[in-house]
């Protein structure tokens, strides 16, 4: 539920000087078992899902899409022994330029079970396949889930199919709103140039230019670009990151590729520093950091760039391998890709490029080099794979909203971030306003535990609530020309 905090005395002082009206809201994400009752979960539809079309009389040859799109999951109610959801704003595309499957509706998902936990899952669906639009209706069998909560895999069929055309949906998808990510080859894209070590998202937005994150912590090279190897955002909306190549700060001294580095300008930790309960001696040289993930804990779990050799293990630690600052390896690279079939899994490393642990503990991660496997076929070194054994997104899927003009295979994915509402809630944001004159912008900022934010405004405090800014990891949004185009309005801060 949505809470509102007013000050009264910064209410009379924003009516006068400012003519808004400031609201605070927590509008947190749900815990992470669960969406609630009036804060529903975005899933996305990912890699395995497709669409079907068959007929069984006609001997014609069955159509097989790949389908995309998203819906939203909410809590119903919950049982002793069923937890029931609304799925509800389904919005799926399937198909291609060619012959494409529009697909709207909404459902309810059913998960428990006396013995054996089960998943059952009814769809009430309009398919518009471009020459009829019909009202089509699906269920599934109940079947054990293939994938760890809170990520769904469910196949149903059509339960008033006809013997001309008789359709069949599987649906993969997990709980995000974006990915953030880089790539290691820059590209041109439908709005502009764009650089591997920008910070992109999967809506096709800019997240933060590499510009934006070097100049962060001092650093004022003559080129644009520096890289970005590994990204973690951390409560309050910092950035923790790793840059591409070495580089002298004119406030931090020199810095090395392999630092942990943040956009408050600090170092969060030296490459050393994270080696040290590794026990490597002689004291080693910057060995890169190529991916990272930080825990509440203070914990960080990261990969390096190259071998070296830990005393205390009496071990090589290689860049595939999952390492955690306490001096462990969490995982090693055959153990992250035990699911996949690489050739020679036993003496190849095949790389950690970028990494995002889900709080079930699922990862997300690319390799650092593509191998052919035996299943998948082949496996790009920027595909966004599941330590569970799934391809989430083809590299290219990721970079759909930017249309890249040029054409390889693969543009690398080097650092990765996932905005879910599948996360553990802050605490409710503090939000304050100012004026810009002479602009008649609306500066309205906050203090808020969450990682990254949304601003939401309001014509009145009943809503309704629409953003107005883009998911960023900012403590601040300007709202140009707001002063100007409306007489008043209210404010509210999301936060994930």
């Amino acid at each position: 539920m949505n809470t509102f905090s007013f000050n009264r005395l910064g209410i009379r002082l924003a009516l006068v000087a400012l003519g808004f009206l400031p609201c605070v809201t927590s509008s947190r994400a749900a815990v992470i078992q669960n969406p609630t009752l009036d804060q529903p979960w975005r899933y996305q539809l990912v890699h395995d899902s497709e669409l079907t079309d068959d007929c069984p009389i006609c001997g014609r040859p069955t159509i097989l899409e790949p389908m995309r799109g998203k819906f939203q999951l909410r809590l119903l109610d919950m049982t002793p022994l069923f937890t029931r959801y609304a799925i509800e704003n389904i919005s799926f595309t399937a198909g291609g330029s060619a012959h494409t499957y529009l697909i709207r509706g909404s459902g309810t998902l059913k998960i428990g079970g006396e013995v054996a936990v089960t998943q059952e899952m009814f769809l009430q669906l309009n398919i518009d396949d471009g020459v009829t639009n019909k009202l089509c209706y699906f269920t599934s069998s109940p079947q054990p889930p293939s994938r760890s909560w809170p990520m769904l895999d469910i196949s149903l069929d059509q339960t008033n199919g006809t013997f001309f055309q008789q359709y069949s949906l599987r649906l993969a998808a997990a709980p995000l709103r974006e990915i953030w990510f880089s790539t290691v080859s820059s590209f041109t894209g439908s709005d502009g140039f764009v650089r591997g070590g920008d910070l992109l998202s999967t809506t096709g937005g800019i997240v933060k230019r590499n510009a934006d994150l070097f100049t962060s912590v001092g650093a004022f090279p003559p080129g644009p670009d520096l890289g970005l190897d590994a990204i973690d955002i951390l409560p309050g909306g910092e950035i923790a990151f790793s840059l591409g190549v070495n580089i002298t700060s004119m406030t931090l001294g020199p810095l090395q590729h392999g630092d942990l580095l943040s956009n408050r300008g600090r170092i969060i930790r030296r490459n050393q520093d994270l080696l040290g309960p590794f026990g490597i001696m002689p004291p080693a040289p910057d060995v890169g950091l190529d991916a990272v993930h930080v825990f509440d804990s203070g914990e960080i779990q990261f990969s390096i760039s190259s071998n070296i050799f830990s005393e205390r293990l009496g071990m090589f630690l290689h860049p595939g391998d999952l390492l955690s600052s306490s001096g462990q390896v969490v995982r090693s690279n055959q153990q992250l890709l035990s699911k996949f079939h690489p050739p020679k899994p036993l003496t190849n490393d095949y790389g950690l490029d970028a990494l995002y642990v889900w709080p079930s503990g699922e990862m997300w991660f690319s390799v650092g080099k593509g191998f052919q496997d035996e299943s998948f076929g082949a496996i790009l070194e920027g595909d966004l794979l599941s330590d569970q054994g799934y391809i989430v997104f083809r590299n290219l899927e990721l970079l759909n909203a930017f249309s890249p003009v040029e054409d390889p295979p693969s543009f690398g994915l080097d650092a990765l971030y996932v905005v879910t509402d599948a996360i553990a809630p802050a605490a409710v944001p503090r939000l304050g306003i100012s004026n810009l004159a002479p602009t008649h912008t609306a500066r309205v900022t906050w203090t808020a535990g969450g990682r990254v934010f949304q601003v939401e405004q309001a014509p009145t405090p009943l809503g309704p609530f629409l953003p107005i800014s883009p998911i960023i990891p900012d403590l601040f949004y300007d709202d140009f020309g707001a002063l100007t185009n409306r007489p008043q309005g209210y404010y509210r801060v999301r936060q994930w």
